[in-house]
């Protein structure tokens, strides 16, 4: 009961995202489904004339389809010629099936990759439109998991209903003809089908149950991965390889077990429906021959035809079971995007849609800052982090901004780049406040931003830079480099700009990652360039060089430096002291 009640709900969202597709490109697909379930019909009828000329005669039930047939054929030409144009029919038939099954198969898979596709670009753009800190706050992991297996598994489950639509719609052309040939007979087929149900609600039930299973601990799984992957150097100064290890490979057999339990009833439940189809056939020969004396044309061609059924009934109830299987996925999908829907930043949401609006955007160039009477407190019920903040740094200024860790000095620099919005008290950078959709996104269009940790991608430095600021050309790369005291490292290097980084800059040491990156703010000529700690990773002379840059940049940009301390000899404009939230 509590299967079905999770079940359902999720099957409704399901079927909702597939109207959305357009009802055109369903009617077209189910249009396919029809006739390719027709002309299967059809061929099956087929065996009616063919089984006529080897018995000698015409069938006495189903004769109209052999007056047909005969028709098409020229008379005079005996047996072998009927048998050539019976043949040749069926060749024709056979041809017209395949080119309907091939339009069929290929709408389909169109259909359930554009699904899967808009369920993938829908989660990612709820995760770009999100606010930041609702996103850090989620376990990254678990997205990772969601955006790659359980969309694998969303797209097997669309997959397989498809698939139950096309089996649904042969079971009833296939059972419509059989009524039509032999009433009792198919009576017969009918009770051995329903007879078997039973044997397939035991993994029918189990089936959604599994992909719960399957969400749950290949999201543990991912989770033990991804945590021994970013701790791998804290793991081996604890000696603690083995603690993971063992913890991933606990989740490992915990799937593995549950697998094996859900193959091993699947078999049991499929051999189970066979046998029971194996005895049907059975009854039917014999109800057909001992107390029907069904002729023998038309006994072989119940025979094919029951046959021929089993086919879409086993394929309807393994497409149950997998689109079963995908709901928890799909599920999920759903709630993560729905979590992060109350969170939305707008100025994300403007950078995903594309947006060409232009509303009061600050002016390009040095970009005064004001804050008036801010305070922030931590989320879910956190200490206050800032309080009644007031500072004011005028376009083209230095700015320093001391104090201890935990202070809220990165959460005010996150405030003037429009990441987060004060829940009282105003931030103004140019002139407006970079608050909501197109103005943030313009901010941070004019903002250039060093965090505390200097992430690069895995990608070249060339790469790396112009992530920032794709038109920029080679002499505004070594410009930039220039600037961030990194121009004489880079042309060091065997592939200079093509020098590839490595993980997370792998390649590269701190101080020269945090250069670069220092190269990729300046790239973009900011009207506001915050450097969150950028010379915490350097060496003092390096340091020296660095703040000598920093004030040479004064008229140009405006900067604002983050710092626990600074060097004495480092001339600032304004000095601002944040200390237990307050600015003294």
């Amino acid at each position: 009961m509590a299967t079905g009640s999770k079940a359902l709900p999720q099957l409704r969202a399901f079927a909702a995202a597939f109207r959305a597709l357009g009802p055109g490109r369903l009617a077209l697909v189910l249009g396919l489904v029809i006739a390719g379930s027709l002309l299967e019909s059809v061929g099956i009828l087929m065996l009616m004339p063919l089984l006529g000329i080897v018995f000698g005669s015409a069938p006495a039930s189903g004769g109209a389809v052999w007056q047909a047939v005969v028709s098409f054929v020229p008379q005079g030409l005996g047996s072998t010629g009927l048998l050539a144009g019976i043949l040749g029919f069926f060749a024709i038939l056979l041809g017209i099936r395949a080119v309907v099954a091939w339009q069929r198969d290929l709408q389909s898979l169109r259909l359930s990759l554009d699904l899967v596709d808009r369920q993938r670009e829908d989660l990612v753009r709820a995760i770009a439109g999100a606010d930041w800190r609702q996103v850090q706050e989620l376990r990254h992991s678990r997205l990772e998991f969601a955006m790659n297996a359980e969309v694998t598994r969303l797209s097997i489950g669309t997959d397989r209903l498809l698939q139950a639509t096309v089996a649904i719609l042969q079971l009833a052309f296939l059972l419509a003809l059989a009524l039509w040939l032999s009433p009792a007979l198919t009576a017969i087929a009918a009770a051995a089908v329903v007879a078997g149900i039973p044997l397939l609600l035991p993994i029918v039930r189990a089936s959604h149950r599994h992909g719960e299973e399957l969400s749950s601990y290949g999201a543990e799984r991912q989770a033990v991965f991804s945590d021994f992957l970013a701790g791998m150097k804290l793991a081996k100064a604890y000696r603690a390889e083995a603690r993971y290890t063992g913890d991933f490979l606990t989740v490992c057999r915990n799937i593995r077990e549950r697998a094996l339990a859900f193959s091993s009833l699947q078999v049991i439940s499929h051999n189970a429906f066979q046998f029971a189809a194996g005895l049907a056939a059975a009854g039917i020969v014999f109800a057909g021959i001992q107390w029907l004396h069904t002729a023998p044309v038309l006994l072989f061609t119940m025979l094919a035809l029951m046959t021929r059924i089993i086919g879409p009934v086993q394929q309807l109830a393994q497409s149950v079971q997998d689109v079963l299987i995908m709901l928890p996925a799909f599920g999920n999908l759903s709630r993560i995007a729905l979590a992060l829907e109350p969170a939305r930043d707008p100025a994300g949401v403007s950078a995903t849609a594309g947006t060409s609006e232009q509303p009061n955007l600050p002016p390009a160039g040095p970009l005064g800052v004001r804050l008036d009477s801010v305070s922030y407190s931590l989320p879910h019920g956190g200490h206050r982090l800032l309080e009644n903040v007031t500072l004011s740094i005028e376009a083209g200024e230095i700015a320093v901004l001391l104090g201890p860790s935990g202070s809220g000095k990165t959460t005010l620099a996150d405030m003037m780049m429009g990441l987060v919005s004060p829940p009282s008290g105003q931030v103004r950078v140019g002139g407006v406040a970079p608050a909501g959709g197109q103005v943030a996104l313009g901010t941070r269009r004019l903002a250039g931003y060093v965090p505390q940790e200097s992430f690069l991608f895995d990608l070249s430095l060339r790469e790396n830079l112009i992530w920032a600021a794709p038109e920029a050309n080679e002499d505004d790369l070594w410009r930039a480099l220039a600037l961030a005291e990194a121009e004489e490292f880079v042309r060091r290097l065997p592939q200079g700009l093509d020098t590839a980084t490595g993980n997370r800059g792998s390649r590269l040491s701190g101080g020269e990652r945090q250069r670069i990156c220092l190269a990729r703010a300046l790239l973009g000529r900011p009207g506001l360039l915050i450097l969150d700690e950028a010379t915490s990773a350097l060496d003092p002379e390096v340091e020296l060089r660095l703040l000598d840059t920093i004030s040479n940049l004064r008229g140009k940009t405006t900067v604002l430096l983050i710092a626990h301390r600074l060097h004495e000899s480092f001339a600032a404009d304004r000095t601002f002291m944040l200390r237990e939230g307050r600015i003294e």
